[in-house]
């Protein structure tokens, strides 16, 4: 049985970060879509809020998550097939995602209703979960982009605790989607196309 070199193991462990980096180009479609859907979900928050329409809330965010939810495996399903075969960094990232979709589930709805602290602090929570995801893409990956973002949302955690102002966090937490989801996707997107050929 043939026995290859530690050189010959480096190239093929960078070869599947490289294939890996391809494919995370394809995410700018789920920064995008996550990044709008959770700024209007804020907004129409802040409306029903001030209208007084507190029951309607649970409701509207609910219809926000479960549309983004079919349109990402809508989405994951067409490009499936161009994203080729499954690679050891490719399990890796795709675990530090949903683990961070599974606790952002509990920190978001479960642990408010159980009255584990005010629902404004789940922004704070949210915002360290997402700079924790970020950060570790980009390590794995060796980029500076989703580290950088990561960073930005750890420090967007400490104003949202600092700020008392419901609009003030709120336009915060927007903010920092725009820069931090929105943008890159954006980004990433047009990089997806490109290698498209399109």
């Amino acid at each position: 049985m043939d026995q290859i070199t530690n050189e010959q193991a480096l190239e093929v462990i960078k070869e599947m970060i490289e294939r890996t980096k391809r494919k995370q180009n394809y995410t700018g479609f789920y920064h995008l879509l996550w990044g709008v859907l959770i700024s209007i979900a804020i907004v129409v928050m802040y409306i029903l809020h001030e209208a007084q329409l507190y029951h309607l809330i649970g409701y509207s965010w609910a219809f926000f998550c479960i549309g983004g939810a079919i349109a990402s495996v809508i989405y994951s399903k067409r490009t499936y097939e161009k994203q080729g075969s499954i690679q050891y960094p490719d399990l890796g990232i795709s675990s530090i995602w949903i683990g961070l979709m599974i606790a952002m589930f509990f920190v978001a709805f479960v642990f408010p209703i159980l009255k584990a602290y005010e629902w404004y602090i789940v922004y704070a929570m949210v915002s360290l979960l997402l700079g924790a995801a970020n950060f570790s893409t980009g390590i794995l990956l060796k980029q500076k982009m989703p580290i950088i973002n990561g960073i930005l949302w750890w420090i967007g955690s400490i104003f949202l605790l600092i700020l008392e102002n419901q609009v003030a966090f709120m336009s915060v937490f927007v903010l920092l989607l725009i820069v931090n989801n929105i943008i890159p996707g954006i980004y990433l997107c047009g990089l997806a196309r490109k290698q498209n050929g399109k």
